[in-house]
């Protein structure tokens, strides 16, 4: 495969400011919708731009084969994160830069970079006349904010040109270095807890000791999500959790014993903090979790102001496993919020991007042969990796077209995926150009 056209294709792909948390980008969601559709239309792909109320442009490209047996679908996504110089990047982000054998630029990864490889391979194998499959491409504007009810529903709308034999996704990273098979996602959704306990900030020196505090109220209800053994503490929010058997855990081991202390290093952390006996990759991947993302309240302003809270929030994150059930841990969390909270405060909970969790059967004759050609394009051992992430829209696949996603991350795990200095390591683009080759090909 041609790097260098690659290379060539990605520095207009990651130029357009697609930044779907932006309203002010709406351009730069329009002039990538705009390209895409042209790319795709000049190789010989139908294009529909799929629309729904609320979310962004949908990209649909379909390449006829008339003599594949099977069909393929590829998911990605072309919006990104914001990317601005003063965030601490070395280089402007909109522009794609390469050093130190790294290319630089907002998306080069996450996901334009990766998306782009299955596209560039496709097209290069069209012109060969050497394409196994009739391949589909579908790429949506929102993965970065949400909207995952309305690309749910466009899913089932178009069930009839969407269903495929295979669905193929890159969006991810390497794991210790090695390639992996991703084998499962964890599920989730967020919330806001609001306390009031007055109708007013008061003055801390008239009111101090004799009135409670919003602040001190929520953080001692935040101080009991945690018991000291690192499990959460809400009643019943184990239910359901699929044990882990010996031969996960053995390739986790493995997988910990190679990456665990680089994962924890990279971001400099001084330690594991897990369940007894979990390494890394079991704890992120195989066991639920609730994370404290963002407390409200109070004054932090220049100096100091004098008051005591009257009303605060706390942004909270929950990542469940198969095969537990996001809207009963969210009855079990209720129940937890309503015990612990006293009767002289007010609160209310506001919940968003309720998703499930999903796992992936990696066993079947098309794993085994992803398996086969990710070794020989990699040379190196393959690894089933379980993330601790969560992309809706293989749940969604899994619910509606009853098919097991292909998931393989072809990115550095130093990428700096959302963070500034986003890149792609060359080598392991051409290794996945390579992967993909064989992947689609005839040969």
């Amino acid at each position: 495969m041609d790097v260098e056209k690659y290379k060539s294709l990605l520095n207009e792909y990651v130029s357009f400011q697609s930044i779907s948390t932006d309203p002010d980008k709406k351009s730069g969601i329009t002039d990538t919708v705009s390209w895409l559709k042209s790319l795709f239309e000049m190789s010989g792909f139908e294009v529909t731009i799929l629309q729904k109320m609320g979310i962004n442009p949908v990209v649909f490209a379909e390449y006829k084969n008339k003599d594949a047996m099977e069909s393929v679908l590829v998911y990605g996504h072309y919006d990104v994160q914001p990317a601005s110089k003063e965030d601490g990047w070395d280089f402007e982000p909109f522009k794609l830069i390469e050093k130190n054998d790294r290319l630089y630029a907002r998306g080069v990864v996450d996901n334009k970079g990766q998306n782009l490889i299955h596209i560039f391979t496709v097209i290069e194998l069209i012109k060969q006349g050497k394409l196994k499959y009739t391949v589909k491409f579908l790429l949506e504007g929102d993965e970065e904010t949400g909207g995952v009810e309305q690309m749910r529903e466009i899913m089932i709308e178009n069930k009839a040109i969407l269903e495929s034999d295979y669905v193929i996704v890159s969006d991810g990273e390497m794991v210790a270095g090695k390639p992996a098979i991703e084998g499962s996602y964890r599920g989730g959704f967020n919330l806001t807890v609001k306390y009031q306990t007055a109708n007013n900030n008061v003055h801390s020196g008239l009111y101090g000791g004799a009135v409670p505090n919003a602040l001190f109220e929520l953080s001692k209800l935040l101080g009991k999500l945690y018991g000291e053994d690192n499990r959460v503490a809400v009643e019943g929010f184990y239910n359901g959790v699929d044990e882990i058997n010996k031969t996960v855990l053995e390739n986790n081991r493995k997988l910990s014993e190679m990456g665990q202390e680089q994962a924890l290093a990279h971001p400099g952390f001084k330690q594991l903090h897990a369940e007894e006996g979990f390494d890394f990759y079991t704890q992120t991947g195989l066991r639920p979790t609730l994370q404290i993302t963002g407390v409200k309240g109070g004054y932090v302003g220049n100096g100091y102001s004098n008051i005591i809270p009257a009303m605060v929030e706390a942004r909270i994150n929950f990542r469940l496993v198969a095969s537990q059930s996001p809207n009963e841990v969210l009855k079990l969390f209720k129940k937890f919020v309503s015990e612990n909270t006293p009767e002289y405060v007010s609160y209310t909970i506001e919940v968003s991007g309720m998703h499930d969790p999903v796992k992936l059967h990696t066993n079947s004759p098309i794993f085994k042969k992803v398996k086969d050609i990710l070794r020989s394009s990699y040379d190196n051992e393959v690894f089933n990796y379980y993330v601790g992430g969560a992309i809706p829209f293989i749940a969604n696949v899994k619910e509606i077209f009853g098919v097991d996603t292909i998931s393989i991350g072809l990115a550095n795990e130093d990428c700096n995926m959302h963070g500034a200095n986003e890149n792609f390591d060359i080598k392991l683009i051409e290794k996945g150009l390579k992967f993909s080759k064989k992947f689609f090909s005839l040969d």
